[in-house]
């Protein structure tokens, strides 16, 4: 098993990029305690070869995203693009972190599950 502190950041990018299927798992803490940014939510749309991705804060919430057999990635990223869209009324934390609660939200219809645990 490998440390991400371990491994260049390129060898662990083309990990993610050429593989069939890879989870990542995010250990980070972000200063509202927030589960998943909008950065989280980009990267996993953005990285087709990422299945999974879990988030565990520094209060030991688990959070996860999963794309079903069925992901709908146009609709996944028309979702993320409205969320951001609605909920960018200014460019502080609180208006982005309601960007991502909405897109969590309705993720569900372009075959996402979130999970909070």
């Amino acid at each position: 098993m490998y440390e991400y502190s371990s491994i260049p950041f390129e060898v662990a990018y083309h990990l993610i990029t050429t593989s069939i299927q890879c989870v990542v798992i995010v250990l980070h803490n972000h200063p509202s305690l927030s589960k998943f940014s909008l950065e989280d939510v980009k990267f996993f749309l953005s990285n087709g070869t990422v299945k999974m991705m879990v988030v565990i804060t520094n209060l030991g919430n688990i959070s996860y995203l999963v794309k079903k057999e069925n992901y709908n990635r146009k609709k996944a990223i028309e979702i993320f693009n409205d969320a951001v869209s609605t909920h960018n009324k200014g460019n502080n934390i609180h208006d982005y972190q309601k960007a991502v609660s909405h897109f969590l939200s309705i993720c569900h219809e372009a075959n996402i599950v979130y999970e909070d645990r």
